[in-house]
């Protein structure tokens, strides 16, 4: 019986509506590659031109995978690869037509040339010339000549020259920076290390994204000559009217220099600077405009009061002082310091009692005019309109900026410190819970010891963490401190926050830490003050209230729609039993046998009660020691406003939480 041959080159093709140049791409690689074992793998991407089917009737040799929808280029590429069995993946477009023996002198290049993670062949048009394949990265002037109309005026630029390798033959090997990914090979060895193609480019520059990666793990890029294969190629990407393939094409450039201009990374690291200067101006036109809406609606009211309304124009002085007592009561409140996690309850909460603060000032500051009399009413109005707006407004900045980071722009870049498991636990934690913030880039080991062999890719240790910054572009550094310790973190995060990044230590102290602890330095050594609970029956009285009027509130609310309920249960059939135990639980805190907010479950030594919501609500796969942690966290950073942000998020998730636990 013939031994199996191993496979040496997994060909990996991604295919959308290209039968033809797909047929034509895998006739040749069948008549014409015979120095080299390989396999064929395509990936259609919900073709709709039958070439699925093609494949199936005339290539019945190749491993087919066929997407129900186009998920992009990239991530068929690393479809490929995950079935591939290669020691080399030779990436092909499907407008490829190899030539007999190109695909083994790339293969043979690889072989000999053990630093190599990348290699393209010299690729030519039909007819024969040649296409430039091999590029030096790109900058932002090389995108503005390339890109814009500027390369009309400028043709012959030495910068477009430069990137497209003009003064060389492209006869001899050589090292480049970058080179097509029509045509690519890449050792297996070399992926492992640093991961496949980043499927956030959906078409166009992942190649590009891909090699300046090797580069940065240590590996080199080659051109080789000997391996020549016809491309049939036209640069849709380069017209200058607008179509899908040439807004891909630019959507991906800003994504590159996005996630790897310098320029770029030294702007995002004082950005919040500018970023604060926008939220005070936008927060400022808000209140000027809650402050006119304010007039506005006192003056459709006018007839409810006896004392006469001025002109708006003689509230101009106010309005100035209003801007500057609001804005001075948002900074005293915390929110124009550096950009923080925040949440619409918690800016709610926030902003109402800083601008009940501001109003209460002004308010005041009316009785001290004497040549005009001011209108109170209107600085009562301007409370709640200014509340919503400026909470609205910032809600609206987050949503902004997170539909940018759904698109893939201005993700946090972040490595992992550690050695174990925890480090791997920690990665998915982080990603499972701000998935959409982060771009994951690697672990880094802790100076001189080894780590697991699953932690990948690994992109140096402790002792580069500085260079690490710079060169990839960080922005945050996580730190398991119980893989790491105490004398070696201290370097860690000087020379990570020297080059720029954000440092988080995930430590076991944290558990413990609660809103307004204190960091003091007594003789020298760093201590952690925790004040202590100021008027303690008094806080406790407030929350029984605060309990008691909600829980009512509720009970109301539930009972109005109660008729409703019902009849939607009756009509389709639906279990509605949620909101019968809601009620049972609101009866519990109005008798006083539960909170409305509180912990899981009860907590010895404290007077707090269980919650029928709290800050564990959600969060159905926490372990029982993660949902005890929430629970001390609550009991120790208690408050009304606390309290008040649970509620509110609660309601935001009402409608979903209503949908999904309806069962048939």
């Amino acid at each position: 019986m013939e031994a199996v041959r191993p496979v040496e080159v997994s060909i990996i093709i991604v295919s959308y509506n290209t039968r033809d140049f797909l047929s034509t791409c895998l006739r040749a690689l069948r008549e014409r590659t015979h120095d080299v074992s390989y396999e064929a793998i395509v990936i259609d991407n919900a073709s709709a031109d039958g070439s699925a089917e093609m494949i199936e009737r005339e290539f019945p040799e190749v491993a087919l995978v066929k997407n129900a929808v186009n998920h992009g280029y990239a991530k068929a590429v690393n479809q490929g690869i995950d079935r591939s069995r290669g020691r080399y993946f030779l990436i092909l477009n499907p407008d490829i037509e190899v030539t007999e023996g190109s695909v083994g002198n790339l293969w043979s290049f690889m072989q000999r040339s053990a630093q190599v993670g990348i290699a393209g062949a010299k690729l030519v048009y039909p007819d024969g010339s040649l296409q430039m394949s091999s590029r030096t990265f790109y900058t932002l002037k090389t995108v503005l000549l390339r890109r814009t109309l500027l390369g009309k005026i400028f043709p012959n630029a030495g910068a477009v020259r430069d990137h497209l390798m003009l003064d060389w033959d492209h006869n001899s090997e050589r090292q480049v920076d970058w080179v097509l990914g029509a045509c690519m090979m890449v050792r297996r060895e070399a992926y492992e290390g640093l991961g496949g193609m980043d499927e956030r480019f959906f078409l166009y520059l992942e190649d590009v994204d891909w090699c300046y990666r090797m580069k940065k793990h240590g590996w080199k890029v080659y051109y080789v000559p000997s391996a020549v294969m016809k491309h049939f190629h036209r640069r849709e990407s380069a017209r200058l009217f607008p179509d899908r393939k040439l807004v891909a094409h630019l959507f991906s450039t800003f994504r590159f220099l996005d996630k790897w201009s310098s320029a770029v990374f030294a702007m995002k690291r004082e950005r919040w600077i500018f970023s604060l200067a926008a939220t005070a101006l936008t927060d400022l036109a808000l209140i000027s405009l809650a402050f006119v809406s304010a007039y506005w609606v006192r003056y459709f009211i006018r007839d409810f009061f006896f004392k006469p309304l001025y002109g708006l124009a003689i509230y101009r002085g106010l309005i100035v002082f209003v801007n500057a007592v609001c804005l001075v009561s948002l900074v005293y409140s915390g929110f124009y310091r550096k950009p923080r996690s925040t949440t619409f309850a918690r800016d709610l909460v926030g902003i109402a009692r800083a601008l009940l603060l501001a109003s209460l000032v002004i308010m005041a500051a009316t009785y001290l005019t004497r040549t005009i009399t001011y209108s109170r009413a209107i600085i009562l109005i301007f409370w709640p309109i200014s509340v919503v707006l400026v909470t609205l407004g910032r809600a609206v900045g987050r949503s902004i900026h997170h539909t940018l980071r759904r698109s893939f722009f201005d993700l946090r870049r972040i490595v992992i410190v550690g050695e174990d498991q925890d480090a791997l636990d920690l990665k998915e934690r982080v990603l499972a819970s701000r998935g959409a913030e982060y771009d994951f880039v690697g672990y880094v080991a802790p100076a001189g010891r080894q780590v697991r062999p699953d932690m990948k890719p690994l992109v140096g240790d402790t002792r580069s963490i500085g260079a690490l910054v710079a060169e990839q572009r960080l922005h945050e550094v996580f730190v398991c401190d119980r893989q790491i310790s105490r004398a070696e973190i201290g370097p860690v995060v000087v020379a990570a926050r020297r080059s720029g990044a954000e440092v988080r230590v995930v430590s076991e102290v944290t558990d413990i830490l609660i809103r307004g602890s204190l960091l003091e330095e007594i003789g020298g050594i760093p201590v952690v003050v925790f004040p202590p609970v100021s008027l303690a029956g008094i806080r406790l009285a407030t929350k029984r209230v605060s309990d008691f009027v909600f829980a009512l509130l509720g009970i109301a609310v539930l009972a109005a729609i109660s008729p409703v309920v019902f009849l939607a249960q009756t009509l389709s059939f639906r279990n509605y039993s949620p909101w019968s135990a809601s009620l049972k639980r609101l009866a519990l805190v109005l008798g006083g046998g539960m909170s409305l907010a509180g912990p899981s479950q009860p907590i010895s030594g404290e007077s707090l009660r269980p919650g029928v919501i709290g800050p564990w609500l959600g969060a159905a796969d926490l372990s029982g020691d993660e949902k005890t942690r929430l629970d001390i966290y609550y009991v120790q950073n208690w408050s009304l406003s606390y309290d008040m942000e649970i509620m509110l998020e609660v309601l935001k998730r009402l409608g979903r939480l209503f949908r999904s636990s309806k069962t048939p």
